[in-house]
């Protein structure tokens, strides 16, 4: 796994490996979906499932230069809402409080997110003061796959409250993960998660906005 530099279909399992270490270098596949599978997140703009897979999703936020109209969307387009903007500022922020984390491919669905995650080494990291989202929160290093997941979920169900006066979470209790064994596995999942809004019609997840 050290060698795997490349980027591409995974087995979405809702059950941890009872004995296995979540906290030990390795890649993770993650899917968190929405509470009820609300498509808050984001929408798709001319996802089909007989357009090739040689394109790329693309993801228009606030920080775009110059924001496109609706006839140059390339299909596939991820545009977030302004949730979707807060939850990809906060997944950002998982790599930036945590030294031994690095995060690999991403897409925002309407419903539920897919991302690897990395964590790198198992060193002990003295903890650091940083900003999470809106709060000031101590990171300690060594964290497992569950403690990151659980920090970004509640950071963003916190931000969902706010912005939409709820008292529920903004996912689901709990959240899909695979451990990444293998080069090949790696590539099929990355190849997964940049063609999910290619074929977001088809998805097991797909509800209609």
């Amino acid at each position: 796994m050290n060698n795997i530099q490349n980027k591409n279909l995974p087995i979405r399992r809702t059950h941890r490996l009872k004995e296995f270490d979540y906290g030990q270098y390795g890649y993770y596949f993650i899917t968190v979906c929405t509470n009820h599978r609300k498509p808050l997140l984001s929408k798709i703009i001319g996802s089909d499932a007989n357009v090739p897979n040689s394109s790329s999703n693309l993801i228009v936020g606030s920080d775009a230069p110059v924001a496109p109209s609706p006839s140059s969307f390339i299909s596939g387009t991820v545009i977030p809402s302004q949730l979707g903007e807060k939850v990809l500022e906060c997944w950002h922020n998982i790599e930036r409080l945590n030294e031994n984390v690095e995060l690999d491919k991403f897409v925002m669905m309407p419903n539920h997110i897919h991302g690897i995650i990395i964590i790198k080494n198992t060193e002990p990291i003295d903890p650091v003061n940083k900003i999470y989202g809106f709060e000031i929160a101590e990171r300690r290093g060594r964290r497992s796959l569950q403690g990151l997941v659980k920090d970004f979920k509640s950071v963003t169900t916190r931000i969902y409250k706010n912005m939409y006066g709820s008292s529920e979470s903004l996912w689901q209790e709990s959240f899909y993960d695979e451990i990444i064994k293998s080069e090949r596995q790696y590539q099929d999942v990355w190849k997964y998660i940049d063609v999910n809004p290619l074929m977001w019609h088809l998805d097991e997840l797909y509800t209609k906005e």
